[in-house]
């Protein structure tokens, strides 16, 4: 969580993971602490069942619990479940709660369309790209997308394309580059679009496009620097290294320890996924 959390409350060896962000919580000063620093990322969906029930099997404070089914069978918004989750622990002062909830009345006064962007960027800023993905999608087939200016819709195809870089690869990503540009006309917009062009080796596609766009000399040349300098960067990359001699231990043959290189390669990506 990245501050130390004295736990007066049961502790469990079952956490709660928040899909958005991925964070889990063995606690309820855990899950305090998350929704004091993750005020933006509140809203009456955080509150599901399964939430609520972790808080009545694993904290064992079913009395919680049921106040916030209650609350959420009449529709109480999402100041109010805090509210009572906050209540549920000592970790932070009646001022502190105070200043919380002060600041989700000011969240509340937003548009939801600005609420739901927020929540995206939250996930994609934070790599949850799953998560991110999702979010977007999701907003941008919501009632509330009517509201968007044609920037901020095409602002917002931009980051599904980076969610769904790193989800579905650049074919699909570098289609929304270019849904997005054609909205928003914005220049990162554009470089992104024809850097994965590039990476997809469209050289024709990519030589059509810098016509059809109109595109300066100068950033032309930065796509194709930034292309060539991350070329250099994977082949000098440690990872990359790697892999050659994996690939040349098989060449000669080597099979038994090709074998055993490849299950401890694959072994350290688990390793560092469990991580993130």
């Amino acid at each position: 969580m990245g501050k130390l959390i004295l736990c007066s409350g049961a502790r469990t060896k079952r956490p709660y993971s928040f899909p958005s962000s991925g964070v889990r919580l063995y606690s309820i000063e855990e899950l305090c602490y998350y929704l004091y620093h993750h005020v933006y990322l509140i809203d009456e969906e955080l509150f599901c069942d399964a939430l609520i029930d972790w808080i009545q099997n694993e904290l064992q404070l079913p009395d919680r619990a049921l106040k916030l089914r209650q609350l959420k069978e009449k529709q109480a918004d999402a100041k109010t479940m805090v509210t009572v989750v906050l209540c549920s622990a000592d970790y932070y002062t009646e001022y502190e709660i105070k200043s919380l909830l002060k600041e989700l009345d000011g969240i509340a006064d937003l548009p939801k369309v600005m609420r739901k962007c927020i929540k995206a960027n939250h996930c994609l800023k934070h790599q949850q790209y799953k998560e991110a993905e999702a979010e977007y999608e999701r907003l941008l087939d919501s009632k509330e997308a009517a509201e968007l200016s044609l920037g901020d819709y095409g602002d917002i195809l931009h980051n599904l394309a980076i969610a769904r870089m790193h989800t579905t690869g650049f074919t699909m990503a570098s289609s929304l580059f270019e849904q997005a540009y054609i909205r928003n006309r914005k220049e990162d917009t554009l470089r992104q679009f024809l850097l994965t062009l590039m990476l997809l080796n469209h050289e024709e596609l990519y030589q059509k496009k810098l016509q059809e766009y109109e595109v300066n000399e100068i950033l032309q040349q930065e796509v194709e620097d930034l292309l060539n300098q991350k070329k250099e960067e994977a082949f000098q990359s440690g990872l990359m290294t790697e892999l050659q001699d994996l690939k040349q231990t098989k060449l000669q043959g080597r099979m038994k320890e090709y074998y055993q290189r490849t299950e401890e390669l694959i072994e350290n990506w688990k390793i560092k996924i469990r991580q993130i």
